[in-house]
């Protein structure tokens, strides 16, 4: 019988700081894997008692990097318990201020995350210390990697000073609100707008793209590397005045395409620090923390669609969407983020073509001040949705299942692995930083500060990570 050999990384470099890799190597091939969210926070407890129209605020802090995409769903959720209506013009303005948040969000993943693991950097920070593991470019080639590197920090500002124009602030806009967007338009922020859009669109066409291709064709084998389990899910996103979505709602189970349903939504801890039970509906479900639960390992739930675990993000936007993709593994998901930064890009100035100067944008009219709303909306990395239960305008019951969670949550009852823990099983390891694997991991775009809103202030100090 072979032993196993494990390995553990953590912190992840070029990650949110609080994942934590568990590997379980045979002859130097991955046979296990767990991951894990060591970050204790407070969020969904918070939010309880609190006013409901406040909620597109507090959420932001959930996160810095996609705050617009939480601070839209939360908005999304209160609208629907309270009866709420966004005018056209509004719907259009909170598109172009997602989109811009969108935009400066894959730029920054693409080059500071995702980029690195294939070319070494000059002898400065970030770059140090540098891997010399399995790089393939030419001196050339890596000096002009370098130098986009660079220019994609200043690319990725232009997109949030899009995003400032009808959102005021970047990040945690002050734009984003419970009955449609607080920014007026008119022709001036519609031309600087415009012209931040065009800045970005050059260089993805003359930069980003080719970048993205280049590391495709120079490493092929991470098409197929890192595949998921072939299940994805879009609760879609982006709507039209007329009811559209440029991102639309699907799910893929076990190869066969259907509709999403809502319902079929749960959460299970079974495998998480919080007082055990099997899968529950947002809307039932109760959030208590349990450091004492025996089999946990992790902070992040596990969330199912019909009992099982989905892939989120562009590239099973893509594949939801019937668009062309290059596979299922590592760099199509990099791949479908690149195409989708252009597409959402371009589509932007068709957005604002469309909107009405001097028309309203926010209509705060209320059918009740009680009631259940569900927000659902795909995010930079993934589908997100907010539950909440609104009672006398105040906030009863909140619950969030992230991007994150989906990808990288917790086994389940039936100890199944998340999406992201089952990409790393078969992989080959040469190296002693598992850096195979860190760019699987990488290509999700994981974001571990919104995969965890609980926090009990009294009992923090007793914190200790055990996997």
């Amino acid at each position: 019988m072979n032993i196993l050999e494990k390995r553990t990384i953590f912190p992840l470099t070029r990650l949110h700081a609080p994942m934590l890799l568990e590997a379980w190597l045979e002859n130097g091939e991955i046979k296990d894997a767990f991951i894990s969210d060591t970050l204790y926070r407070g969020f969904e407890q918070i939010l309880v008692g609190r006013s409901a129209m406040d909620m597109p605020y507090y959420t932001q802090r959930i996160c810095g990097i996609c705050s617009s995409a939480h601070a839209i769903t939360a908005a999304l959720a209160v609208e629907q318990a309270l009866g709420m209506h966004v005018p056209p013009n509004g719907l259009l303005v909170r598109n172009l201020i997602l989109a811009s948040d969108f935009i400066q969000n894959h730029i920054r993943h693409l080059y500071l995350y995702i980029l690195p693991d294939y070319f070494r950097g000059p002898d400065i920070a970030p770059f140090l210390p540098h891997s010399e593991f399995d790089l393939r470019l030419s001196s050339q080639e890596t000096t002009a990697m370098t130098e986009h590197y660079f220019k994609a920090i200043e690319i990725s500002r232009v997109a949030h000073a899009a995003f400032a124009v009808f959102g005021g602030k970047a990040p945690h806009g002050h734009g984003l609100v419970p009955g449609g967007t607080t920014m007026e338009v008119d022709a001036d922020k519609v031309s600087r707008y415009q012209g931040y859009i065009m800045e970005v669109l050059s260089f993805i066409d003359d930069v980003l793209l080719p970048d993205v291709e280049l590391i495709k064709e120079r490493y092929p084998e991470y098409i197929n590397l890192g595949k998921g389990n072939g299940n994805y899910l879009s609760v879609g996103g982006f709507s039209s005045p007329e009811g559209s979505t440029l991102f639309p709602q699907g799910v893929i189970l076990q190869g066969k395409q259907e509709n999403f349903d809502e319902q079929q939504v749960t959460e299970d801890v079974t495998n998480a620090w919080y007082k055990p039970h099997g899968p529950l509906h947002p809307m039932e479900e109760d959030t208590v923390p349990d450091l004492s639960q025996a089999k946990g390992y992790s902070w992040v739930k596990s969330p199912r669609y019909r009992g099982q675990p989905v892939e989120v993000g562009p590239l099973a936007r893509a594949i939801i969407n019937k668009e062309a993709v290059i596979g299922h593994g590592a760099i199509p998901r990099t791949w479908a983020r690149a195409l989708e930064l252009k597409k959402l890009a371009k589509t932007t100035l068709e957005w604002l073509n469309r909107l009405e100067p001097g028309s309203k944008t926010l209509d705060t009219k209320m059918e009740q001040d009680s009631g259940i709303g569900i927000g659902l909306h795909e995010a930079m990395r993934g589908s997100l949705g907010h539950w909440v239960s609104i009672k006398n305008g105040r906030v009863n019951h909140y619950q969030i299942i992230t991007p994150s969670a989906l990808n990288f949550g917790s086994r389940d009852e039936t100890g199944t692995r998340s999406v992201g823990e089952s990409s790393l099983l078969g992989l080959k390891i040469q190296t002693e930083d598992l850096m195979e694997a860190g760019r699987i991991i990488r290509s999700f775009d994981p974001c571990f500060s919104c995969s965890v809103h609980i926090m009990d202030g009294q009992n923090l100090y007793k914190l200790k990570i055990q996997v």
